[in-house]
């Protein structure tokens, strides 16, 4: 049986001076798993291949710089090939005739060879209303015209590649070097003093915030039902917040205009969704499954893999330039559209999993409108 994080039945009779209280309830989640939602369960989706490695970018680069094909196929095959792709490879770009650090110039090469995932199932929301050709169809909900571009270009690289059940690696990497020092919660609410119907509610508001203490981890994972305090700088409390329904034992959020929270350099530094989705499952076992999807900011989805740099495109990142060339090519999107006229936002979906947590409130952000919340005793 799960638990919930409001105050007591008892404690309501006491504070409002009647027995015939009803209790209220909400609930409390803390985030296990972040990452890209990907759904390559085979390699069907390339058919063609997959996009170039490391030592297909290094050969196509050197020799498009004037480099022999015989040296530079000397240099793929010695011992001291990671050396040469780190220093030659990362001022490959080109600025006014003079090297630069491509990772930091990705426009600064011609247009890499990055395939796209071509598989007719994908994660995610129907974001524009329309279904296209590069469009998925939700393998859950079965939904057409879902918008996820992001997964259209990361699915043929092996190391942006993933599943629901074996989310993409390098970003859970990232996730637990994160979650080392941060929490992620979700409080679901149905704005009404009865318990929550996890089949169906008409209003219910899921709230992201952060926490003040980092997940508490054992053998098995994320342990269950631990208390956190939600962080009250408000800072990370601005845009958080979806309104919809659960129908049928999922939420299914209304469009947000916008979902924003600061995250890190270890994971990405923000997260910006414009005309939103969220997406809960309520299992039984208590966790949540789910996704989040809308349109993002193309820097900000670079950001880990310029990052990673030569070292990422060694370890089967890609191209990271072609994959920042690639996010502009396939922008699929007009919000925010930058005055040259070229867009800066591109569709992505993310895949979330959760387990119950007890939430608590600071003290000093209790007040009327959350007198639902448990207060800290600090």
């Amino acid at each position: 049986m799960r638990k919930h994080i409001a105050i007591s039945a008892g404690v309501l009779a006491l504070a409002f001076g009647s027995a015939q209280s009803v209790q209220a309830e909400t609930r409390g989640y803390v985030i296990s798993v972040w990452s890209q939602a990907m759904n390559n369960i085979d390699e069907s989706g390339c058919p063609e291949g997959k996009s170039p490695t490391a030592p297909d970018v290094f050969k196509y680069s050197m020799t498009g710089l004037g480099m022999a094909p015989d040296e530079v196929d000397k240099m793929i095959q010695s011992q001291d090939f990671n050396l040469h792709y780190r220093k030659m490879a990362s001022m490959r770009g080109r600025k006014d005739g003079k090297p630069v650090f491509v990772y930091k110039h990705p426009l600064s090469v011609p247009e890499p060879p990055i395939k796209l995932e071509q598989s007719k199932e994908g994660f995610g929301f129907n974001l524009d209303g329309k279904v296209g050709p590069m469009d998925f169809t939700d393998p859950l909900t079965k939904e057409a015209g879902v918008d996820n571009m992001v997964a259209r270009i990361l699915g043929c690289i092996d190391r942006t590649r993933g599943t629901l059940d074996a989310p993409v690696g390098n970003t859970m990497l990232r996730w637990l070097h994160y979650i080392e020092g941060n929490s992620w919660l979700l409080h679901v609410d149905n704005n009404r003093d009865a318990p929550i119907d996890f089949q169906n509610e008409e209003n219910v508001t899921v709230t992201y915030y952060r926490g003040q203490q980092p997940p508490v981890l054992s053998a098995s994972g994320f342990q269950r039902n631990v208390t956190y305090t939600i962080d009250p700088n408000k800072t990370l409390r601005s845009l958080t917040t979806f309104k919809g329904k659960i129908k049928d034992g999922m939420f299914l959020s209304e469009v947000t205009p916008q979902f924003k929270f600061i995250a890190s350099t270890r994971l990405q530094p923000i997260y910006d969704f414009k005309q939103a989705r969220l997406r809960l499952k309520f299992l039984e076992n208590g966790d949540l499954q789910g996704f989040v999807g809308g349109y993002l900011p193309i820097p900000m989805i670079y950001f880990p893999f310029g990052d990673y740099a030569a070292q990422g495109e060694g370890l089967g990142s890609g191209d990271v330039a072609g994959i920042y060339q690639a996010l502009q090519k396939y922008a699929d999107t007009d919000i925010d559209k930058a005055k040259n006229g070229k867009r800066t936002r591109i569709s992505q979906t993310w895949t979330i999993t959760a387990v119950p947590a007890f939430l608590e409130m600071p003290a000093e952000l209790a007040d009327n409108r959350n007198s639902r919340w448990r207060r800290t005793t600090q």
